[in-house]
């Protein structure tokens, strides 16, 4: 795939520059479609802080989307002027992560405290990986097929936030399924087909494989971390920060 938020030019498109907008286009519509009861459908009700996250989140992947095209058709110039961006673009994602995170802990009932605990684990972990991946693909900026692989890994984070909130729109209530089960039962698809297609690759097929282990070690600490005495004195810490 081929995408580089910093500037990085692939040799060559190959696999990556063919496919990346189709799937590009299906994560975006998955992220309208699952935030439209949340977000969309609600705009003159949210928060200035949310609006910003929004933002900053929907222009990341319209450059995770614009990056592949430029290349494809040759723009050289604007290609790396775009991925410049970046540099501003996603510690402004994270930052605003953390403040959303504080602002909704804070603001909790003490009957909602145990889910805004767990909510407040998947999105720190989410940013999380989100620094580093993209911090992944700074590193090795320089080195396209690492680069790309990396930056398509910060796409795949979005998806279990977005499968999430569309399953909790459509399950009827009181189901018993953890949306998030999910959500990463399409990551995990995703990231089987893209490992497939890397096992001949002359270089980066590691990286999807890391990326795996990464999301596969996350699954299982959602599930532990949350409930433990130590998250739940930190989530009450935190959304005690600067009151």
């Amino acid at each position: 795939m081929a995408v580089s938020a910093t500037g990085a030019v692939p040799r060559r498109p190959g696999l990556w520059g063919i496919g990346s907008g189709i799937w590009m286009w299906g994560l975006l519509a998955l992220v309208g479609v699952g935030f439209w009861n949340t977000y969309f459908s609600r705009l003159a009700l949210a928060d200035a802080v949310t609006h910003l996250h929004a933002g900053l989140m929907l222009a990341w992947v319209a450059m995770l989307l614009a990056q592949p095209w430029l290349i494809r058709t040759r723009r050289i110039a604007a290609h790396r002027q775009i991925g410049q961006f970046s540099y501003g673009v996603m510690p402004g994602v994270l930052l605003t992560a953390l403040w959303l995170s504080h602002l909704r802990i804070a603001a909790a009932p003490p009957e909602m405290f145990g889910l805004q605990a767990m909510l407040l684990y998947l999105g720190m972990a989410a940013s999380l990986m989100l620094a580093l991946f993209w911090g992944l693909a700074i590193r090795h900026r320089r080195e396209p097929a690492l680069h790309a692989r990396y930056m398509v890994a910060t796409a795949l984070v979005m998806i279990d936030p977005a499968a999430a909130r569309l399953m909790l729109a459509v399950l009827p209530e009181g189901a018993r399924f953890n949306p998030s089960w999910g959500g990463y039962a399409l990551t995990f698809a995703i990231l089987a087909v893209l490992i497939a297609f890397d096992r001949t690759a002359p270089r980066g097929r590691s990286v999807f494989r890391f990326v795996a282990v990464v999301f596969a070690l996350n699954f299982v600490l959602m599930h532990v971390v949350p409930g433990t005495s130590a998250w739940q004195s930190f989530a009450r810490a935190w959304g005690g920060l600067g009151g």
